[in-house]
């Protein structure tokens, strides 16, 4: 389906420079916080712990930028990883971080299983960094050759899975003709490269790894169709009440991270090769779409509101979860 919304976001996604007037205005609104106060005012005393990622999303790099400091005036920012996203969620589930990334589409199965999380920030990008990929030697060409074939994803109801729903409803093909396998992703490789699985559907780094196997070909990927699947920012709720102006100060601090990426793409990469990504897969990553961070305001929740929907129709979650209500509007 197809939102008006959604296309404001990729028309803002062009123009990087239009974020730079962020600023946000305070109030707590319906069990969900809206930021606040001037630049002047960006913290509130408060510690803010950052469970970050070994991938190159913003919450992940700002960590090194001399702009920080700044950029969080008032507010003492502790990072603790590289976690992997299952033990990152856990440790501010659990109250050891305050902070986190991960996808919409997870962030919205969170919020369906009843789980304390505030969004604020949008990292949004064009989409061909998450797709399926056919197997050297498989002889897939298409995604219609995928019926009765393998197809490799981290697990149900994740990004590959949205992936392969979302690039399969324009094809011959139904999710239910292709035999979906659940794998760990450090097992991708060598399944991919081995004849045991015909296809990965996947992202990032994964997805990149894929893509520079010889003999490997991109069936499709998140710019092929309506794709709302992008990487978000979150905190927990309790936070995310107490300390509204330094989740605001966290957006800006992203927002210029992302008007610096956009200068200098290397930040992305470099951070990459820091994880231990080789040059084959960090010279894939440089080709895609470089993220900008968004705010979460009427069309960054309409467009989550429309994954949540499709999230529904899948079988994913059950009902529409209450997307306002877990939701924080840094740009107004």
């Amino acid at each position: 389906m197809s939102f008006t919304s959604t296309s404001r976001f990729r028309s803002s996604a062009s123009h990087p420079r239009r974020l730079l007037a962020a600023v946000c205005a305070a109030a707590l609104l319906a069990g969900a916080a809206a930021c606040g106060t001037s630049s002047a005012q960006a913290g509130d005393g408060a510690t803010m712990r950052v469970a970050y990622l070994s991938t190159a999303n913003y919450l992940t790099t700002v960590r090194d930028e001399p702009f920080l400091d700044e950029a969080m005036a008032g507010t003492d920012v502790r990072f603790t990883g590289p976690y992997n996203p299952t033990d990152a969620y856990a440790a501010v589930l659990s109250g050891n971080a305050d902070a986190t990334s991960t996808g919409t589409g997870s962030f919205i199965n969170f919020l369906a299983q009843g789980q304390p999380w505030t969004a604020f920030a949008i990292e949004y990008y064009d989409g061909d960094s998450q797709g399926i990929v056919a197997a050297p030697g498989s002889g897939v060409e298409s995604l219609d050759d995928l019926k009765g074939r393998k197809v490799a994803i981290i697990k149900r109801g994740g990004t590959g899975d949205y992936v392969l729903h979302k690039a399969l409803e324009g094809s011959g093909v139904d999710v239910d003709d292709v035999d979906v396998v659940e794998m760990s992703p450090s097992n991708f490789q060598a399944a991919f490269t081995s004849g045991q699985i015909d296809a990965l559907s996947s992202f990032d780094q994964n997805l990149a790894a894929a893509m520079a196997t010889p003999g490997a070909k991109l069936l499709a990927n998140g710019k092929d169709y309506d794709n709302h699947n992008v990487s978000i920012h979150i905190v927990s709720r309790d936070f995310a009440t107490k300390h509204p102006d330094a989740v605001k100060a966290m957006y800006r601090a992203l927002v210029r991270e992302s008007e610096a990426a956009a200068k200098r793409p290397e930040i992305i990469t470099d951070a990459y090769r820091h994880f231990g990504a080789s040059e084959e897969v960090a010279n894939q990553i440089a080709h895609f779409d470089v993220p900008t961070i968004l705010p979460i305001d009427a069309d960054g929740r309409a467009m989550l509101e429309a994954q949540a929907r499709e999230y529904v129709d899948f079988g994913f979650i059950d009902t529409m979860p209450d997307i306002a209500a877990a939701t924080m509007d840094c740009g107004a």
